[in-house]
């Protein structure tokens, strides 16, 4: 006769590494959802305040600004490959690991993205320090 105990607790660690997976899933797609919101609506912002100020933008900044309207794209990309990937990737640390490279990714080009926007700010604080 079959060992229904360990049959169950195979089960129950599979359900538990799915739960595990999907929360790290929802929690980086939400990341990633607030990290292009706030990075869209702030952009306009550093436009109005280079306009008021009078500086001249980089050219970093004035590409990013004008195609500020990328930013969805990015990172709704960034959602559907990590929503995607949980349908497609059944290994734990695999998962895992796919879901952290990702969040990584996305980290390194939003902080790209916020270094040309503030760049000329932070020219302007050099060439005021000589």
């Amino acid at each position: 006769m079959p060992d229904t105990g360990t049959a169950l607790a195979v089960s129950g660690q599979k359900d538990n590494t799915r739960l595990i997976t999907w929360a790290t899933t929802v929690f980086a797609s939400l990341y990633f959802a607030w990290l292009g919101g706030t990075l869209y609506y702030a952009t306009p912002a550093f436009l109005e305040l280079y306009k008021s100020i009078g500086v001249e933008l980089p050219l970093q900044a004035r590409f990013l600004i004008s195609f500020r309207w990328s930013y969805p794209l990015l990172y709704l990309s960034a959602i559907g490959v990590v929503i995607a990937k949980q349908y497609y990737v059944w290994e734990k640390w695999r998962n895992l690991a796919v879901t952290l490279a990702l969040t990584a990714m996305i980290e390194f080009f939003s902080n790209l993205i916020l270094n040309a926007l503030y760049r000329p700010i932070f020219d302007m604080g050099e060439k005021l320090g000589k």
